[in-house]
């Protein structure tokens, strides 16, 4: 079973000595950082095709960051993502918090204060990845057919809502299924309702899937959790 759970951070700045002070630390919290390679202007382009869990945007070398605060808020994958002002005067500390910022660093930045302020910040960013976790394990799982036929199918990887399997037979977009499966160790059943939401063709489906009741919800959920946090290092 694998299961990568890394959060992963943007920083935008001009200041090398910025990105090297806040990678170092962040690695103690399961963070990995890295710097943005547009820094001139405009809106980083890694914004557009990648998911990060927090920002660290530097209002002392970046002049126009309102653009990038508006393309973060408008994107579905980073619109909850945290957002690290760094700042060193009174002008930019309100430029950050009018412009959203969760956090604000003050130059010149101290290691113990950064530490503080990555511990409080740790919860909302682990969060918002347990959002999107999806843990990659091979499983027996069931799928039974409207019409009744059972199919013995092995799952790919496992999320809070939804699954991919592979299985000897293909489905139909849009197609309901009766589901059924036990969760290792914790010796859970999950049963409920998955909606194929894609299919290859060639063995490998995508479902929704909706829980037969909030417990069952819970239990998943919590199984989820335990197969998240060991992958945070701290």
């Amino acid at each position: 079973m694998t299961a990568v759970a890394e959060i992963r951070a943007l920083v935008v700045t001009r200041d090398a000595e910025l990105t090297t002070t806040f990678t170092h630390l962040s690695r103690e919290f399961g963070i990995s950082a890295q710097r943005s390679s547009g820094t001139n202007g405009g809106v980083p382009k890694e914004l557009t095709l990648s998911k990060y869990e927090a920002l660290v945007i530097d209002f002392d070398t970046i002049p126009q960051t309102v653009p990038i605060f508006t393309t973060i808020r408008q994107s579905p994958a980073n619109r909850n993502a945290v957002v690290f002002a760094v700042v060193s005067s009174e002008d930019t500390r309100q430029r950050a918090k009018d412009q959203g910022a969760t956090f604000l660093l003050e130059r010149p930045l101290e290691r113990d204060g950064l530490r503080r302020v990555l511990q409080a910040a740790y919860g909302l960013m682990t969060s918002e990845r347990r959002r999107y976790f999806r843990c990659s394990i091979e499983l027996p799982v069931q799928l039974v057919r409207d019409s009744g036929e059972e199919l013995d199918c092995r799952t790919i990887n496992i999320s809070s809502n939804g699954m991919a399997v592979n299985g000897p037979a293909p489905f139909e977009g849009g197609e309901k299924l009766h589901i059924a499966l036990s969760l290792p160790k914790s010796g859970s059943q999950v049963r409920g309702r998955a909606t194929v939401v894609w299919d290859d063709k060639h063995g490998k489906t995508g479902l929704s899937v909706e829980c037969a009741n909030s417990q069952m919800q819970r239990e998943l959920d919590t199984w989820l959790d335990a197969q998240f946090h060991p992958n945070i290092g701290r």
